[in-house]
């Protein structure tokens, strides 16, 4: 049976579209700010954001492929007239297969916000950077080799024939990125944004053996809040484009955003409360749907992956299991602290 189900796999693989390599992604992308473009650090209203993501799927293929990301940032240097900064610390890592294949990354963001809107901190243009490192490992000794086969088992005691060209097993290289950003809040209902951003400018060597350069990533990415009624309800719509190579793929979808409970009037403390769901497609691969609650700047959401494509034959209809933890901070405006430029 698992024969079969490799044999499948091996089959969609090579039938499709898919050539070269693709970086790891993540169903809620718009809840994984850093990775999706360098320009995101720091936009958001609040003085600090941590999150953290953790994705797993394709169990019933092989060993699960899970991937978990942490980052932090903040907008820092608001004082400035005309704009601000904004800074950012990501890491993630991947692990796939039987062979654990693992991908690490660690990178540091900056971006600059430019206020466009005449000082009413509803309109930016961005621009960000992002540098840092870029590792990935194999696990050889967890494979196995035709030499091993004695036509009952692998024989993992045997010395792989080709053990001498095995030489590498970890590589690390610098990692390079940078991001354009779009934002704006017409009202207090209402905002827009856009981005688009290459990772791997400098296609950093992350071959085991041989020299094998990281394509160039590019993303194309948008979205909203679409306020509703009397302000109770909202749609947040997303969608993201990206292509790596020969590889690319394409998500779109929104929410419903019902508010549990709004922001105080009468004082700067914001105790915002509110539930969203719902679906999302990516193009030719899955249907996944979203569910999140948000309480006083605590975030907790969940998404599952329903594969639409061949696949699907090969992994008993298992899709991806994601879920997201997240927290802003907001200090609040105060005398000591003064006027700083603050996103609506």
């Amino acid at each position: 049976m698992q024969k079969t189900k490799l044999i499948i796999v091996l089959a969609v693989l090579f039938s499709s579209n898919l050539f070269g390599q693709q970086d790891v992604h993540f169903s809620q992308f718009f809840s994984s700010p850093l990775t999706l473009n360098p320009a995101n650090a720091g936009i958001f209203d609040g003085d600090l954001r941590a999150i953290m993501n953790y994705r797993s799927q394709w169990g019933a293929v092989s060993k699960s492929y899970s991937t978990m990301a942490a980052s932090i940032d903040m907008p820092v240097v608001k004082k400035m007239q005309g704009g601000m900064f904004g800074f950012g610390l990501n890491f993630f890592k991947d692990a796939a297969g039987d062979s654990r294949m693992s991908t690490t990354n660690v990178a540091l963001s900056l971006a600059y916000h430019l206020d466009v809107s005449g000082g009413h901190n509803n309109h930016f243009i961005s621009l960000g950077f992002q540098g840092g490192t870029i590792q990935r490992s194999i696990a050889y000794s967890n494979l196995t080799w035709d030499n091993q086969w004695n036509e009952y088992e692998f024989d993992q005691t045997v010395l792989p024939a080709n053990l001498g060209d095995l030489t590498v097993s970890s590589v690390s290289a610098l990692d390079v990125s940078t991001g354009f950003h779009w934002y704006y809040a017409p009202d207090a209902k209402n905002r827009f944004f856009a981005g688009l951003s290459m990772f791997h400018a400098n296609s950093p060597n992350i071959g085991f053996n041989t020299e094998s350069k990281l394509m160039r990533k590019y993303t194309l990415h948008g979205g909203g809040e679409i306020g509703m009624t009397e302000g109770d309800f909202a749609l947040t719509p997303n969608f993201v484009f990206v292509r790596q190579g020969a590889n690319q793929y394409f998500d779109i979808g929104t929410e419903l955003k019902y508010f549990l409970q709004k922001s105080t009037t009468f004082t700067n403390y914001k105790n915002i409360m509110y539930v969203s769901f719902g679906p999302y497609l990516r193009y030719g691969d899955a249907m996944y749907v979203v569910a999140r609650f948000n309480w006083t700047g605590v975030t907790a959401a969940i998404s599952y992956d329903f594969n639409l494509s061949g696949l699907s034959a090969a992994s008993s209809g298992n899709g991806g299991f994601e879920v997201m933890l997240g927290y802003k901070m907001d200090l609040g405006a105060n005398a000591s602290r003064g006027h700083s430029v603050r996103f609506r």
